[in-house]
């Protein structure tokens, strides 16, 4: 229901001023996942948020489905990040700039998160619950605005879920980036570029069967989006129609949801990866993901995710609205719809007007920066060589006396 509402919503005039640059048509797949993957982790919220305003409480679903859809989203969100940025390194064997890539990723993730987590903060400045005499709580503030590499952390404990608990993921993202220049040293060899994606997802496979941490699934997720980008590096794609490879990922997500409660574990991770490997390889769920209005949605993705608990908390906040949602549940999943549609006018407002703009400073930035630094490169040798002709003071005082 919420995607047959969404796609018509897509295609209004508006939807057409998203994007920020042409991609091509593998990337396009790819693009156009990113905003149905939102939309599960959003309605994998909704369900909880449900328990929240009856309980109070903010834990896993009751139902299975949609605890898999909002895991499943966050996997394969990891997964294209992974795949993405080694790509990168292994198109460029290496030879990367690293502060322009992580000053381009800090313009592109900042603004609209600093935007959520100072509103997440005003509401909470609000409620009158704050405790200022303690410096934790300036801590707190401070380490909120770093652009997510810190997550956000409640000021108090009376908004904790105001942001939907989503920003545990960001900062797994950065810690991906940090590593990449330490990953640049093996994707420069044949052997080594597919060697490190391999062992990391066979190390993070054993530590799970032995009962390790999530980490070490997200670090699994990783992995394989690496390995899927090493693969395609090397041509290993799988050359079926595309229409059969989607069905076989359709068969394989349909796997997953029937099989497992919970997405961070081996066979979901590997089944994950194995989806994804497909979509890479020509995969488009018969047209649905190269579709405009779902690269469209793709391009408003991270407002979709970052947004959706300022979008529950602006409806339920709203006492005739809250009191007929959970009278039953066919009117709570009517107040999600509307929800659903206030969350994708707020992450289109918020990409025209933050994220496009953030990122189009970020890369000015960044050729600035990159210029400067070629111009310091091609200055330094003349520089030196210009030092290494000058004739000494003393040497010059002689001569003068001489003449």
């Amino acid at each position: 229901m919420v995607v047959a509402l969404v796609w018509p919503l897509a295609g209004l005039p508006l939807f057409q001023r998203v994007g920020f640059e042409a991609t091509a048509a593998r990337v396009r797949a790819i693009d156009g996942m990113r905003g149905y993957l939102a939309l599960a982790v959003a309605l994998h919220h909704a369900v909880i948020y449900h328990e929240f305003l009856t309980t109070g409480a903010w834990k896993y679903p009751p139902s299975a489905f949609y605890g898999l859809l909002g895991q499943m989203g966050v996997s394969f969100f990891f997964v294209i990040s992974a795949y993405l940025f080694w790509g990168k390194l292994l198109s460029a064997k290496g030879s990367v700039d690293f502060p322009t890539l992580l000053l381009k990723r800090a313009f592109r993730i900042g603004p609209l998160y600093i935007l959520a987590v100072g509103v997440a903060m005003a509401l909470e400045v609000v409620d009158g619950r704050i405790d200022y005499s303690t410096f934790a709580t300036y801590e707190r503030a401070f380490f909120n605005l770093l652009f997510g590499v810190f997550g956000y952390i409640p000021l108090s404990s009376a908004r904790v879920c105001v942001l939907a608990c989503v920003t545990w993921t960001l900062p797994y993202e950065w810690l991906f980036y940090f590593s990449l220049p330490i990953a640049a040293i093996f994707s420069r060899h044949a052997v080594t570029r597919m060697g490190l994606p391999a062992v990391l997802l066979a190390f993070s496979i054993l530590m799970s069967m032995s009962g390790g941490s999530g980490a070490y699934s997200y670090l699994g997720l990783f992995a394989g989006g690496m390995l899927c980008a090493t693969l395609e590096a090397n041509a290993l794609l799988v050359k079926v129609h595309r229409h059969v490879l989607s069905a076989i990922v359709l068969a394989l997500l349909v796997y997953v949801f029937a099989t497992y409660r919970v997405a961070y574990a081996p066979g979901p991770m590997l089944l994950c990866t194995g989806a994804f490997f497909l979509i890479v390889s020509g995969a488009d769920f018969f047209g649905l993901l190269t579709a405009n209005r779902s690269v469209r949605l793709g391009e408003i993705s991270y407002g979709i995710f970052l947004l959706q608990g300022l979008a529950f908390v602006a409806i339920f906040s709203i006492a005739p609205v809250r009191t007929f949602a959970l009278d039953n549940d066919t009117q709570y999943w009517l107040v999600i719809v509307m929800a659903m549609v206030l969350l994708l006018l707020m992450a289109l407002v918020a990409h025209l007007v933050i994220e496009k703009p953030g990122v189009s400073l970020g890369n000015r930035l960044a050729t600035v920066l990159h210029l400067s630094r070629q111009r310091e490169t091609r200055e330094a040798p003349v520089a030196s060589e210009a030092r290494s002709w000058r004739m000494p003071a003393s040497l010059t005082r002689q001569s003068a006396d001489r003449s």
